[in-house]
């Protein structure tokens, strides 16, 4: 079965070859979905929200970043150079003067004709004026404002939305959800380039009440920030909900991060980007206050508060219980998804109140760095960990707090990056790296990262194996290679142990992670690569024992081909077959494969795009699953997991409705072969299909 899909593809691949031709517009949407996709492989979930990660990108679409005037946290909020490529651009800056052309970039050390025509259509070469003086007037003709709907719902009907009578839901009020299948979201934003930004969001996720019962004041999450950047000695300000991202993300950092494992081998570093605006939609990784960064010739002082309601599990203690001076509120687990869909989950919204207080200082020229953080978390309540052995290290009580020291260094063809952090138990994490270009067609990666089993982080991302800043150490080794003008290797392998138990690894642990992604790029109209990565992690073996169950290895092993080719200024294919492999200790090997055609064409004489894919998929079990980035409306991201055996058909149509009106349909459905029942609770469907429908309308003034 494995040869005639392989037989098929290939087949497929050489016809689309066959109609390519040598000159191609940049695909712009592409280059954000390669990005997300990679991230989102590392992350391994199809439920997480990428808006702010990738919120430069979609601020120099229409308000591209003019080279001349760029910093280094601009260039690194692109998401598509790494630290080196970054550094050697400002020191070819500040050596030879202004950009003038982007084929110049080419010519600078660790850029090559792909790098330049990569980052394209987000920027512009224009002379290097003082930054501009606003007026009312200028914010008004110039300015951009934007108002966004949405729509979203599955079409089956869910256990959770089915009828039941008065008598059963008050035997069992949380059988059923409140309200109806709607994921409703509103959002109005103005902004003036990357200076000025006002806005807010509304969500109600499926399941939650809308104007009615529980949720009178309508959406259940509204969200609102005002940001201003470079007003003088003001560099950044934030009011209302704000991220605060410092150094490497060891001491504090809100939000997701860039430094995930994937085919960008030398991307293991991230600038923090200070004070920023929050305009996404996860209800828990954000800050609720203000923030601002003040500047001072080549030092940044940086200082922030919020204070915000948070979901949790409580257990309330009576004052007059035996429990003399404890806390009155109990906090035994955080909620993390957002949804109150049901009188428990409505018991746990915002149950919590949490504060942030902290601020960081930084020194900062064209070759160095070094920024210093601290900050401290609050609780209303006290938390108090289950019992468990694996989390016996983890933060139990009423305050954490967090210091650390972070660093970039560049020197001559080196650059060097870290962060050094201590939690308030006293326990260190710190993560360490240099990148080294050998030459033009040569670049490697060494990155080294402790994170102490008991340290306890406040708000952290950290490159690394596991999803937490804590219990993990390794070593990774990442190259890139260009042999020839059309052609990349990129390649790492990360070894990395856990000193401490896990959840279901009963023991220390340790595990390998290796990638190879061979890029061809024939021409502007085609590209190619393949890809095989190779993951081995320990894990408590699911043989029936007495006592401690014993470690085996898990072995996960993916092999893909994937070819993006365009016909003509109209059609775009694009045609992948993936591979996958799961083994757990002494179990049957179980297999998978995904293999799916994407279809895109823009109608010549209408304003109107569509969007098709096709996919079959057969795993033997979840472990086996393969993920995927999929076409989606704007400012949305879909990367959903293929589990199982079936089809998946997803249908788009993007129609412009003037200048200043987009409308977005989109229909997805995946129709499985190998059940009868679709999820699992109140999610369940009853049935072999699941078939979603999302709307999207833009306003643009």
């Amino acid at each position: 079965m494995s040869k005639k899909l392989l037989y098929t593809f290939l087949f497929m691949l050489s016809i689309c070859y066959s109609l390519a031709q040598e000159v191609e517009d940049v695909d712009r949407a592409s280059i954000i979905e390669q990005r997300i996709e990679q991230i989102a492989e590392s992350i391994e979930s199809d439920n997480v929200d990428y808006t702010t990660l990738f919120e430069k990108l979609t601020i120099y679409l229409d308000f591209p970043l003019n080279l001349n005037t760029a910093k280094a946290e601009d260039l690194y909020g692109l998401g598509l150079l790494d630290n080196y490529q970054i550094g050697q651009f400002l020191e070819y800056r500040e050596e030879f003067g202004e950009i003038f052309s982007i084929y110049e970039l080419s010519y600078i050390n660790g850029w090559s004709p792909n790098t330049a025509q990569l980052i394209e259509p987000f920027i512009q070469i224009e002379p290097d004026p003082e930054r501009e003086k606003l007026s009312f007037k200028k914010l008004f003709n110039y300015g951009k404002n934007e108002l966004v709907f949405r729509y979203q719902g599955i079409i089956e009907e869910q256990e959770g939305f089915s009828p039941l009578s008065q008598e059963e839901l008050e035997d069992n009020p949380n059988a059923r959800y409140l309200g109806s299948n709607a994921r409703l979201y509103a959002r109005y934003r103005y902004r003036y380039g990357d200076r000025i930004s006002i806005g807010f969001t509304m969500e109600k996720d499926p399941g939650e009440e809308f104007f009615k019962g529980t949720q009178k004041q309508g959406f259940d999450f509204y969200s609102g920030h005002v940001f201003l950047k470079d007003f003088g000695t003001v560099k950044r300000l934030a009011l209302g909900d704000f991220q605060a991202q410092f150094g490497q993300g060891l001491t504090f950092w809100s939000g997701l991060g860039f430094n995930r494992k994937s085919s960008f081998s030398l991307s293991t570093a991230q600038i923090g980007s200070g004070i920023g605006p929050y305009t996404s939609i996860n209800e828990n990784l954000f800050l609720r206050g203000g923030g601002t960064t003040l500047n001072f010739g080549d030092f940044d002082f940086s200082v922030f508060y919020s204070g915000k309601g948070i979901d949790g599990n409580l257990t309330n203690i009576e004052p007059d219980s035996a429990f003399q001076g404890e806390p009155a509120t109990i906090v035994t687990s955080f909620q993390q998804s957002g949804y109150h869909r049901t009188p428990s989950e409505l018991a746990d919204k915002r149950s919590i109140f949490q504060e942030h207080v902290g601020g960081n200082i930084s020194y900062n020229t064209r070759q160095f760095h070094m920024g210093f953080t601290a900050v401290r978390m609050t609780l209303d309540g006290e938390i108090r960990r289950n019992t468990d052995t694996y989390s016996q290290f983890r933060f139990s009580g009423q305050e954490n707090s967090a210091i650390g020291i972070d660093y970039m260094w560049k020197f001559r063809n080196l650059f060097f990056f870290g962060e050094t952090t201590r939690s308030q138990n006293g326990a260190f994490a710190t993560v360490n790296g240099l990148n080294v270009n050998l030459n033009p067609r040569l670049s490697i990666n060494l990155t080294q990262r402790y994170y102490a089993r008991d340290f306890q982080p406040v708000a952290s991302v950290g490159f690394g194996e596991g999803s937490t800043v804590e219990n993990e150490s390794g070593i990774y080794f990442g190259v890139e290679f260009r042999p020839f003008k059309k052609w990349k290797l990129n390649a790492y392998i990360d070894q990395f142990k856990f000193p401490w138990l896990r959840y279901q690894t009963d023991g220390p642990s340790a595990g390998t992670d290796f990638l190879a992604q061979l890029d061809y790029q024939p021409s502007g109209k085609v590209s190619f690569y393949i890809r095989y990565r190779d993951r081995l992690r320990q894990i408590n073996s699911r043989e029936e024992v007495t006592g401690v169950r014993p470690l085996v290895d898990q072995k996960r092993k993916f092999l893909r081909f994937h070819i993006s080719y365009r016909a003509n200024r109209r059609v775009k294919f694009r045609s992948r077959l993936e591979l996958s492999e799961y083994k757990r200790g002494k179990e049957p090997l179980e297999r998978g494969f995904l293999l799916y055609q994407d279809v895109i064409y823009q109608f010549e004489k209408l304003p109107l795009r569509l969007t098709f894919r096709y996919a079959l998929f057969d795993t033997d079990s979840y472990d086996a699953r393969i993920y995927a980035y999929e076409n989606d409306v704007l400012y949305f991201f879909s990367v959903p997991a293929y589990s199982g055996r079936g089809t998946r058909i997803v249908a788009m149509a993007k129609y412009d409705l003037g200048r200043n009106i987009d409308i977005w349909l989109r229909w997805a459905q995946f129709y499985y072969t190998d059940r009868e029942t679709i999820g699992s609770g109140k999610d369940e469907i009853f049935g072999n299909t699941k078939s979603e429908i999302k709307a999207q309308l833009r306003f643009k003034f």
